[in-house]
């Protein structure tokens, strides 16, 4: 090859046919033309960096990962708790609920039992009162006026 074409791309223009078919034909040639082209040194080093950030990405990943199976295993174990603390919770608020209405019954009949009491009360001192001479004459001369 009687030039070289690898400081600008209109270089190749100037090669004969037969020089531009031997470079075809020449994968060293081709090789060599590639390897010493600006944007491909470029995209080869972006390559080469892209690489290595991606190996060292992969590599910090597989390290966490033991951390991160722990985590799971942990937070699967809270939500274990946190059911149990949820059915927990449901059942004392339900025995809670029955106790109120028990004792909301017992309320009620315990007012009923000492309406009851006073009754028999105001019975008893109705009877014992009625039972009184004062009482049987203040009667009887109320039923006269009548």
């Amino acid at each position: 090859m009687s030039k070289e074409g690898g400081s600008c791309p209109d270089g190749y223009r100037a090669l004969s046919a037969a020089e531009l078919t031997e470079l075809l034909h020449s994968d060293h040639k081709m090789d060599q033309i590639i390897r010493l082209n600006e944007k491909f040194q470029e995209l080869q080093v972006d390559r080469e960096m892209l690489l290595t950030t991606n190996r060292s990405l992969a590599e910090e990943n597989l390290a966490r990962r033991p951390r991160l199976n722990n985590g799971k295993l942990q937070l699967a174990e809270k939500y274990k708790e946190l059911s149990s603390l949820v059915t927990t919770c449901w059942e004392k608020q339900s025995q809670l609920e029955a106790r109120g209405q028990r004792r909301s019954l017992q309320t009620a009949q315990n007012l009923l039992q000492e309406e009851v009491a006073r009754g028999e009360e105001r019975s008893e001192i109705y009877a014992a009162c009625s039972s009184s001479p004062r009482v049987q004459t203040f009667q009887g001369s109320a039923q006269e006026r009548t």
